[in-house]
C-alpha cells in the first residue's frame, strides 16, 4: 500500500455563471417564468396579483409584477431569496401558507424566472405589520462570466421607511426585457394563467389581473371562455380505493366499483371534460364561430391540477400527453381528439404522493401511477364518447356501425366497466357497444395487451444473456435460464389471447373449431381456475368437427363470463368443479356450462338476465345481462337449465352452427 503524500477536504468553488445555467434548464421560456413569479404571490398568501406590461413589443421594455402577500424582510431576502436552490416553503412546518393553502413552489426558481425576463429587477417588499421595506437591485448580466466566483457578484439593498407598499406585499420590476413579446404571447400566457387555477376550487381569495399598453384586449381579470356551453361534459372521481363517482352533464351522479382486477395506483383522482363538435353548426351555436374556433385552439387539452394549481405543460394545446389524436386514428366516428377535448384533471400533494414532478418541473415522472391515471382518464373518456355518439348518431353503436333493433330498444342488457351501469341506463341505444366494452373489462382480468411490449423485451433480453453466455456457466444457471425463456413464452401466449378480446381488436364474424377455442380457453383460465382451487372439464361430443359462425373474441368472452360468474358463486363449496360441453344440435350447437354450486332458484331463473339484477352481495349484474346481448348478436339463445340432474347452475347456449357441404345432420 503506497503511503499518502497529502490529504484534505474540499468544497466546490461555483462560478457565477451557473446560476444562469441553472436557470436555463429550469426555465423554458417566458411565459413560464412569469407563472413560476405568479405562484410566488399565491405562496405567499396574496388575494390579489397585477402583472404589468410597458413597451415590451420590443426588446428593453418593462415588467412588473406586483402582490398583496405576506411580504419579505431583511431576514428573508438575504437568507433565502440570495441562497439559490433555498425556499422558506421546502421544511415539513411551510407545507402549508397561513392561509392553508397547499405551497405550490418548493424549489427556489423565482430568481431565475426574473433571469430569464430580464436583465435588470428592483425588488420591494413590506413584511405585514412593519414600517420599512426592503429594495434590492440585481444585474444579471453580471452572472454571465467564466471568471468570476458567484460569490464574488455582490447585488445591492437598502431598509427604508415604507413608501412603495402599503400595507403589505412584493413588487418585482424587471427592466431591460430579453424578448419582445408578441400577441400569440400575449394570449398564450393569458391561457395559461386562466387555466392555473382548477375549476374545482373556488379560489375567490386570489385573483389575477393582467394590464398592458400595447394589448389591451387581453387586460382585465380572467376568466374561462365558453366551458358552460360545451354540448358534452362528464365529471369523474375515483377514491383511491376502489369506487368511482361519474355524472355525465347535468343528469344525477352515480357510484360504482371498479371491477378491471388491476387497481389503480395513482391515488384519488378527479376529472371534468368538456367536449367540443367541431363542425361550424356546432360552432355557431355556442357563440362567433371565428372566436370560439380561436378560443378552442388556446384552451384545448388535458390539464392537470395539484392542490388547485396546474402543472405544466400538460393541457397546452399541442401537449397530447394522453395520446387521444393516436386513439382516434383507430375510430375516428367515435374517439375525440385532442383539439376536441377542454379537461380538468385534480390530484394533490399528500394523497397522489407517487404522482411526483420531474427534476425541471416540466410534468410528471412516468411511473405507474402516471400510467393508471392515464388507465383512468381513458375509461373516464369511453363514457363520455359513448354518451356523445348516443346524441349525435342515435341510430348506430360505438365503432359506428348500424344498430340491430334490439340492441337500439335497450331489451338487451348493457354495461361497461366500473361506473358505467348508471350512463347505460340513461343511453339504451348504447346497448351492443356497451355490452362488448363489458365483456372486454372482464375478459381484461387476466392480462392486458399493454404487457405484450413487456413480453418481446424480456424475449430479446433472454435472447442477449444466452448469446452472451455463449454455452458457459453452470448446468444449474442454464438450466434456469431455460425454465425462464419457456415461462415468458408461454406468458406471451396467454397474452395473445387476451390482446384479440379487446374491443379495438374487432374481427369480422368467422368459422371456429368449437373444441380448439374451448381448449385455448381452458388453457387460458388455467391459473386462474388453480389459484381458486377450481376444476374444468371440458368435451365436444357426437361429432368429430363442430364448427360455429361467430367473432372469436366474443366466444371467449362468453365463455369467460360464465367461467368467472361460477367461480364467484363456488367459493367456500367443498366440491368445487366447472362443466363445459359442447355438441351438434341439428344445425345449431349446443353449448353447456354448469358448476357445482347452489344453483339458480326457479323464481329468479327468469331475471338473471336482466341488467343491474344480481341476487349476490356484492354482486353488479351485469356479467349474464352481457352474455345474452352477446349470444343474441350472433343469432343463438341463452337460458338457465332446471332439469333435476345437474347439483348447481347450468346455462345452455345454441349458435348457429357451421357445417361443411359434405356433412350430414345429425339427428
Amino acid at each position: 500500500m503506497s503511503a499518502v503524500i497529502r490529504s484534505g477536504s474540499v468544497a466546490f468553488q461555483p462560478r457565477a455563471r451557473l446560476l444562469k445555467l441553472i436557470g436555463a434548464e429550469l426555465i423554458s421560456d417566458d411565459v413560464v417564468a412569469i407563472v413560476e413569479l405568479v405562484k410566488n404571490a399565491y405562496d405567499a398568501d396574496a388575494s390579489r396579483v397585477v402583472i404589468s406590461f410597458r413597451n415590451v413589443t420590443a426588446p428593453g421594455g418593462t415588467i412588473s409584477i406586483a402582490d398583496d402577500g405576506t411580504g419579505m424582510d431583511l431576514d428573508t431576502v438575504l437568507g433565502v431569496w440570495m441562497q439559490p436552490g433555498a425556499t422558506s416553503k421546502a421544511d415539513g412546518a411551510r407545507r402549508t401558507s397561513g392561509r392553508r393553502r397547499r405551497v405550490l413552489g418548493e424549489k427556489g426558481v423565482g430568481r431565475f424566472a426574473a433571469d430569464k425576463l430580464g436583465r435588470h429587477l428592483d425588488l420591494v417588499s413590506r413584511r405585514a405589520g412593519t414600517a420599512a421595506e426592503i429594495r434590492a437591485t440585481f444585474d444579471f448580466d453580471l452572472f454571465d462570466t467564466g471568471a468570476e466566483m458567484l460569490s464574488a457578484i455582490r447585488s445591492r439593498w437598502e431598509l427604508v421607511p415604507a413608501t412603495t407598499i402599503e400595507p403589505r406585499g412584493t413588487v418585482l420590476t424587471i427592466s431591460g426585457l430579453r424578448t419582445a413579446w408578441t400577441e400569440r404571447m400575449f394570449r398564450r400566457l393569458a391561457t395559461r394563467l386562466a387555466r392555473l387555477c382548477s375549476p374545482f376550487r373556488q379560489l375567490d381569495d386570489f385573483v389575477i389581473r393582467l394590464e398592458s399598453d400595447e394589448f389591451p384586449d387581453y387586460a382585465g381579470e380572467l376568466a374561462a371562455g365558453f366551458l358552460d356551453q360545451a354540448p358534452h361534459s362528464i365529471e369523474a372521481a375515483f377514491d383511491g380505493e376502489g369506487t368511482v363517482q361519474i355524472r355525465l352533464g347535468s343528469d344525477a351522479s352515480s357510484s360504482q366499483p371498479w371491477i378491471d382486477p388491476r387497481p389503480l395506483g395513482c391515488g384519488p383522482v378527479r376529472a371534468r371534460i368538456f367536449a367540443f363538435d367541431l363542425e361550424t353548426e356546432a360552432l355557431a351555436r355556442i357563440g362567433p364561430r371565428l372566436e370560439v374556433r380561436a378560443w378552442l385552439r388556446e384552451w384545448s387539452g388535458v390539464s392537470v391540477y395539484r392542490d388547485g394549481f396546474r402543472i405544466w405543460p400538460y393541457g397546452e394545446p399541442h401537449d397530447d400527453w394522453l395520446r387521444l389524436d393516436q386513439r382516434r386514428v383507430n375510430n375516428p366516428v367515435v374517439r375525440l381528439s385532442n383539439n376536441q377535448v377542454v379537461a380538468f384533471v385534480e390530484i394533490t400533494r399528500d394523497r397522489n404522493p407517487e404522482l411526483r414532478d420531474q427534476t425541471n418541473r416540466e410534468g410528471l415522472l412516468h411511473n405507474d401511477a402516471f400510467v393508471d391515471l392515464r388507465r383512468f382518464l381513458h375509461f373516464v373518456l369511453e363514457i363520455l364518447e359513448s354518451a356523445r355518439q348516443a346524441i349525435r348518431h342515435p341510430g348506430t353503436l360505438r365503432d359506428g356501425s348500424p344498430a340491430r333493433d334490439e340492441a337500439a330498444s335497450g331489451r338487451n342488457g348493457h354495461g361497461s366497466m366500473p361506473g358505467l351501469a348508471a350512463a347505460a341506463g340513461l343511453l339504451p341505444r348504447q346497448a351492443g357497444s356497451w355490452s362488448e366494452l363489458a365483456a372486454a373489462g372482464q375478459a381484461a382480468t387476466l392480462a392486458s395487451r399493454a404487457v405484450l411490449p413487456v413480453v418481446d423485451d424480456l424475449h430479446a433480453g433472454l435472447a442477449s444473456l444466452r448469446q452472451t453466455l455463449n454455452g458457459s456457466g453452470t448446468a444449474s444457471s442454464r438450466r434456469l435460464l431455460d425454465r425462464l425463456d419457456e415461462q415468458v413464452r408461454d406468458l406471451g401466449s396467454r397474452l395473445q389471447l387476451v390482446a384479440a378480446m379487446h374491443p379495438q381488436v374487432r374481427s369480422s364474424t368467422r368459422t371456429i373449431d368449437v373444441a380448439a377455442e374451448l381448449r385455448r380457453i381452458h388453457e387460458l383460465l388455467r391459473p386462474l381456475l388453480e389459484a381458486a382451487g377450481v376444476t374444468m372439464k371440458v368435451s365436444v361430443r357426437g361429432a368429430p368437427l363442430l364448427r360455429v359462425e361467430v367473432r372469436p373474441e366474443s366466444f371467449h368472452h362468453l365463455v369467460h363470463i360464465l367461467v368467472r360468474n361460477s367461480l364467484d358463486w363456488l367459493q367456500g363449496r367443498r366440491r368445487r368443479v366447472v362443466t363445459i360441453m359442447a355438441r351438434p344440435r341439428g344445425d345449431l350447437c349446443e353449448l353447456i356450462v354448469a358448476d357445482t354450486g347452489p344453483g339458480i332458484p326457479r323464481r329468479i331463473a327468469s331475471r338473471v338476465f336482466e341488467a343491474l339484477f344480481s341476487s349476490r352481495d356484492g354482486g353488479h349484474g351485469m356479467g349474464l345481462a352481457v352474455a345474452r346481448a352477446l349470444v343474441e348478436a350472433h343469432r343463438g339463445q341463452i337460458a338457465v337449465i332446471h332439469d333435476g340432474r345437474r347439483p348447481g347452475a347450468a346455462f345452455r347456449i345454441l349458435l348457429p352452427r357451421k357445417r361443411a357441404r359434405a356433412t350430414v345432420v345429425e339427428r
